[in-house]
């Protein structure tokens, strides 16, 4: 081998060593410096957007709850993310029908002005009704624990927080919710309504010790603006 060729060499191994040398500094020592400082950057550029896209409540939630007194919702009723069942509520005036249907049972409470009644009727029987002191005592008499009132639950609802807008039954609704802790239980319930005040999703959630123990949702399917009367009636005479 010649000697320009062995200089050759030399010159390009020495190239090799130094562009190692550079690669090891730039990839191993500076470089995860860089991306942590790039990461530090994308986080707090993340928290400022979020920050920016947090809204304001468009109103109040008790102002505006409820503010049209004419309206029926048909929900699908969840737990723990299956159906068990469908919910439905007519509102006209002062009157007011909570329904649940499930796979072995229905349930009928109506209020019409001082009158509270509450029917039921399991698979293949007839229907029963009885008067009741309230739409809460009816509700307890059921001894359905799943069925909620979304109705008679967002209006006790107390000081709610603003959580953003989504659209349930094609229809543009504002989320609001409000927590309770009782020792290790904590509560959250959620309801969220139209501009005109119409509750098309509902969510009651029970967690223990930072466990959701229990997860009840009411999710509108349909939404009709007028009430005939007759639904006020029961669907058999109170005994």
């Amino acid at each position: 081998m010649d000697r320009d060729t062995l200089l050759l060499i030399g010159v390009v191994v020495i190239v090799l060593i130094v562009l190692g040398s550079v690669y090891t500094v730039m990839y191993r020592g500076v470089a995860p410096s860089l991306l942590g400082t790039y990461t530090e950057a994308q986080k707090t550029q993340q928290a400022s957007q979020q920050a920016t896209q947090t809204q304001e409540a468009p109103f109040s939630f008790g102002d505006r709850f409820l503010s049209t007194r004419e309206f029926s919702v048909n929900y699908d009723l969840k737990v723990d993310t299956n159906k068990v069942g469908e919910l439905s509520v007519y509102l006209k005036g002062d009157k007011y029908r909570l329904d649940l249907s499930t796979e072995n049972a229905q349930y009928v409470i109506i209020r019409s002005g001082n009158s509270n009644v509450v029917c039921s009727k399991a698979a293949g029987e007839d229907w029963l009704c009885l008067q009741s002191g309230s739409v809460e005592e009816a509700i307890q008499s059921t001894g359905e624990e799943n069925l909620r009132d979304p109705v008679g639950e967002g209006s006790g609802l107390s000081s709610p927080s603003y959580n953003g807008s989504r659209n349930y039954a094609g229809q543009k609704s504002y989320c609001y919710y409000a927590r309770e802790t009782s020792g290790e239980l904590e509560v959250l319930r959620e309801i969220c309504i139209t501009d005109r005040g119409v509750p098309v999703y509902y969510l009651y959630m029970e967690k223990a010790n930072n466990i959701i123990t229990k997860r009840v949702e009411a999710i509108a399917k349909t939404i009709s603006s007028s009430v005939q009367d007759n639904v006020f009636n029961p669907p058999a005479a109170p005994s």
